[in-house]
């Protein structure tokens, strides 16, 4: 499935998608430094930032919280958009299962965020196990309708001989943005509001190629080793989480 197999509809709301994505990117990247500022952690790193919102480092931090929320939701209804047989806004489901499958979503990024995140300052290996899996994760829960348990199990079915090409893709979505914020950060050629944009269209396009790359190596996956293409199970098959 590639973005040239959509229909007009599908592709329309996918860029109109990838638009809300740059602007909860950049919401994001301005409460962070907001939070910076406010906390005093900029002054003692010696950064300065242009661009910061008139809130407390309270109000920065639950702004940081609803804006990830945020756009964990719109990565889950990208992947959704680009996946075959499903749509962003549910149509076919109930409302309380489109919910569901956002809630699970959201639930996948912020435990496998934190997972991966443990397990690569503790034992380096364990969490690089969940960052190669966690895509695929991600992506079962937001197009298949599947609970958390069975999409972890669905994941490591489906990674298992592709890890080496799940980890390229990762690396790919990962080192781009993080190597612009390292070259950013070291020279002063940049200045801050041009570095912020910069920032903010690098990251948008990693983040969106990341869910496309990964929705669309999930279902070439799920067609191979299935033979058939992935459907969304019945709505009653997957109330648990």
């Amino acid at each position: 499935m590639t973005l040239l197999g959509l229909s007009a509809a599908a592709r329309k709301r996918a860029a109109a998608l990838v638009v809300a994505l740059l602007a909860t990117v950049a919401t994001w990247n301005v409460l962070l430094n907001t939070l910076f500022a406010r906390s005093g952690l900029a002054s003692s790193m010696q950064l300065a930032y242009d661009l910061i919102l008139p809130l407390t480092s309270a109000g920065a931090t639950g702004g940081l919280l609803l804006v990830t929320v945020a756009l964990v939701v719109v990565l889950a209804a990208l992947a959704r958009t680009v996946a075959p047989d499903v749509d962003a806004l549910g149509g076919g489901e109930a409302p309380a299962e489109t919910a569901l499958t956002y809630g699970r979503a959201v639930a996948v990024a912020f435990a496998g965020t934190l997972a991966a995140g443990l397990g690569l300052a503790l034992f380096v290996v364990p969490g690089l196990v969940v960052l190669v899996h966690l895509p695929l994760v991600f992506v079962a829960v937001a197009t298949d309708g599947v609970s958390i348990r069975a999409a972890v199990a669905q994941a490591a079915s489906l990674a298992r001989g592709e890890r080496a090409r799940i980890a390229a893709i990762c690396l790919a979505v990962v080192t781009i943005p993080l190597a612009l914020a390292v070259i950013a950060t070291l020279t002063a050629l940049v200045p801050p509001v041009a570095e912020l944009a910069l920032g903010v269209v690098v990251t948008t396009a990693a983040a969106a190629s990341g869910v496309v790359a990964f929705t669309a190596l999930a279902d070439s996956l799920g067609g191979t080793t299935t033979g058939t293409t992935r459907n969304r199970v019945a709505p009653s098959s997957s109330r648990q989480l």
